[in-house]
């Protein structure tokens, strides 16, 4: 079931050159003059005449091929919305975690404790900036997809330059310093 829902518009572009092909048996049918023997209709479906058969054969072809091409301008369709969805649950897979983590790093910080130095400090304080640097990512990942979708495709290529640039500035790997 899954291949005939994959490929409908192939599947719908040869049904529909199939019943071309029967309304063109059906027509000849009705057609038929008394110099042509008369034929049953069963027997103008499956043994044509030559030219008949030349033209219900390019009539297959054709209705094929229109569906062909709605399946593939339909396939680039899908495939974006497939991207869409997927950088969705990634959002959201994401937004969760990241969020935890921002917040028991702020209750960390909040918490004054003998036992915290400054390599601690400093590693929250890491923590903090990555899971916001996650959090920022995912967000502008979703609105990358929501203005592909939208068709917007300068705006959303302008908005993935950004995501670049700002990766690049924003989040660089960077270790604590441990003075001691």
């Amino acid at each position: 079931m899954t291949t005939v829902h994959r490929y409908k518009e192939i599947f719908f572009g040869f049904g529909l050159g199939f019943m071309m092909w029967v309304v063109d048996a059906a027509m000849h049918v009705q057609m038929g003059t008394e110099a042509d023997a008369p034929k049953n209709f069963a027997a103008e479906l499956f043994a044509p005449g030559a030219t008949q058969f030349l033209f219900r054969v390019l009539f297959l072809l054709i209705a094929s091929a229109f569906g062909f091409a709605l399946w593939r301008a339909n396939w680039r369709e899908r495939e974006l919305r497939a991207l869409e969805e997927a950088i969705i649950a990634f959002h959201r897979q994401l937004d969760s975690p990241a969020m935890r983590i921002v917040s028991h790093v702020r209750m960390l910080q909040s918490q004054t404790h003998p036992a915290r130095d400054e390599l601690t400090q400093s590693v929250l304080e890491l923590i903090g900036e990555d899971a916001r640097a996650i959090d920022e990512l995912a967000r502008q990942y979703i609105r990358f997809s929501e203005q592909v979708m939208a068709g917007r495709t300068a705006e959303a290529i302008d908005t993935l330059r950004g995501i670049v640039a700002w990766q690049a500035t924003n989040a660089p790997h960077r270790t604590p310093s441990t003075t001691g």
